[in-house]
């Protein structure tokens, strides 16, 4: 798929015109939304099967038919089996008619796939497999939890204890690994094509497409346009910087630790107005954005700019988003290609935002860049542009990974210490063979050392 890098010209006006292309199986985090808006909007026919919407994302309106039906269908039968009894079965066997109508639709009807999260319609690997013998794409776009290593994620914590480690919950954690460097690794190998996040790709069997090449498209008139939720913010306190944190999972985004931050500052005597607001519909989070200074995204990420941190930047205000892994994700782009966000690592976090209080200037003129890159980067058209050259197989070399080559051992929504102690429980239960490997990825050896910490 690799070729020699193309000169750079004007953008066309509709770069993926004559491309029929589904989205599917699902909407994550506005991630699948998004691309199916930018790439309808360059002259793609896009159609959208999606078993569920995000809770905290506008959906796209129904389409017609089959895919009106699908999202209904699923939804009922998601709900029935959640709830168990007699009708558990029954949601099972609507799901699984759903799935395969869904599949064989969009088998039929576009020469592009595009699936997002963590499987296909069924599970990737012998699907993908079939979808190519009938000369369909499948690209597949992973979106964070679905292959971030589970030994590396923040539910991982769970298997932690004051005095060690819950050893059932270790073992569950070790079979999930497995299980999902199997998966992962069945999809990189039977997909046309993967687009991955660097610092998330460890499992990958194959050279992945970089996500941050691409970007995540956001069209910011639209998201200026939708409407707010206004009345349930309270009045601005006069003379105070307003902090916003809106975590959708406080325990991995470091919440606890953001609040002790603020706490200390406050009683230093910073002017500052706290607002915390997790669980909303998303017309008030836009409206709590707005209405802020400084955004606080979270402490241990592996993306400086996903969803509400692209918000956020949209709307001109300026993002904190603490990481661990920023050098490494460094490694794989160009300093114009980082997304400008306020990344961090965790430790400073309580002496940026001393900063950044006191200092209106410098914080607009850092939500400025981030806007500024989301109007210029990662718009629909340039995001067309990028997506339609993969199409055509021209990606530039820069923009692949290979998965042996990736460093970053920290994960995300884990402290330093929790991922040290996580390796140390599970290390000795792992091993290369285990996971499919004849030769240590770079990664390997960075983690066997925390183990040995």
């Amino acid at each position: 798929m690799n070729a020699e890098r193309p000169q750079a010209g004007l953008l066309q006006a509709a770069p993926l015109a004559g491309r029929r292309i589904v989205v599917a199986p699902n909407e994550i985090a506005g991630v699948s939304s998004r691309l199916a808006r930018a790439m309808a909007a360059t002259g793609a026919e896009v159609r959208c099967f999606f078993g569920r919407d995000h809770p905290f994302h506008t959906p796209l309106p129904d389409g017609p038919g089959l895919r009106r039906w699908f999202r209904r269908a699923i939804g009922w039968a998601s709900r029935a089996r959640d709830a168990g009894g007699p009708g558990a079965a029954a949601g099972s066997l609507v799901a699984g008619v759903c799935k395969l109508l869904g599949c064989l639709r969009a088998w039929a009807w576009a020469d592009t796939l595009v699936m997002v999260g963590g499987r296909g319609f069924f599970g990737g690997g012998a699907e993908y497999a079939l979808a190519r013998a009938l000369g369909r794409r499948v690209v597949h776009v992973f979106v964070g939890t679905a292959s971030r290593p589970r030994i590396m994620a923040g539910d991982a914590r769970s298997i932690l204890r004051e005095d060690g480690v819950d050893e059932g919950r270790l073992r569950r954690l070790i079979e999930r690994t497995r299980r999902q460097r199997r998966r992962v690794a069945a999809i990189s190998r039977q997909a046309w094509l993967v687009v991955e996040n660097p610092l998330c790709g460890h499992f990958h069997s194959r050279p992945f497409l970089n996500w941050f090449k691409l970007g995540l498209p956001l069209d910011v008139a639209a998201l200026e346009a939708e409407p707010r939720i206004t009345d349930r913010t309270p009045p601005r306190q006069p003379g105070r910087v307003r902090v916003l944190h809106g975590p959708s999972r406080p325990a991995i985004k470091g919440t606890e630790t953001i609040r002790a931050v603020v706490r200390r500052l406050e009683a230093e005597g910073l002017p500052i107005e706290y607002r915390e607001v997790t669980g909303v519909p998303h017309g008030q989070m836009l409206h709590e954005i707005a209405e802020c200074d400084l955004v606080i995204d979270q402490l241990w990420s592996d993306t400086p700019m996903a969803g509400f941190a692209a918000e956020a930047s949209a709307l001109g205000k300026p993002v904190i988003v603490g990481g661990l892994g920023w050098d490494e994700l460094r490694r794989w782009l160009r300093p114009e290609e980082f997304p400008p966000t306020i990344a961090i690592h965790p430790d400073r976090l309580e002496a940026v935002v001393r900063e950044l209080v006191p200092d209106a200037e410098r914080r607009r003129e850092a939500g400025r860049r981030a806007r500024e890159f989301l109007l210029q980067r990662w718009s629909p058209g340039a995001f067309a542009e990028r997506w339609a050259r993969v199409l055509r197989g021209e990606a530039p070399e820069d923009w692949w990974v290979r998965p042996e080559e990736i460093g970053h051992v920290h994960g995300m929504g884990l402290s330093a210490e929790e991922v040290r102690r996580i390796a140390q429980a599970a290390a000795p239960a792992l091993d290369l063979e285990a996971l499919g490997w004849r030769e240590p990825p770079r990664w390997w050896a960075r983690w066997r050392e925390l183990a040995r910490a």
